[in-house]
């Protein structure tokens, strides 16, 4: 089972192609394909993930419901990823 690790995201698969992996640091700012780089997103949420030093394409796009990824981090809950909401504001989510 995949599923988005997208705040608020209750998306499920079976199915491996339908879900995309997301780069937390882009591989152009010197991320790696390493699971502590990496999130699962729906296509749906993948397109709300805003990067600021994004200059083209999807990513570099800010809605009203986009959020920033900043990093994965093990919490004592968990392994958590820490997020800017559209606000400004940090937060984090559990992800699997």
């Amino acid at each position: 089972m995949y599923k988005c690790n997208f705040p608020g995201c209750n998306y499920e698969t079976d199915l491996r192609h339908q879900i995309h992996n997301h780069h937390i640091t882009s591989k152009q700012e010197g991320g790696t394909n390493q699971k502590h780089n990496l999130i699962m997103l729906c296509p749906n949420c993948h397109s709300k993930v805003f990067q600021p030093s994004a200059k083209r394409g999807i990513h570099s796009i800010k809605g009203v419901d986009s959020i920033e990824l900043i990093t994965k981090i093990q919490s004592t809950a968990g392994l958590a990823l820490e997020y800017k909401k559209p606000n400004g504001e940090t937060d984090y989510t559990l992800v699997d």
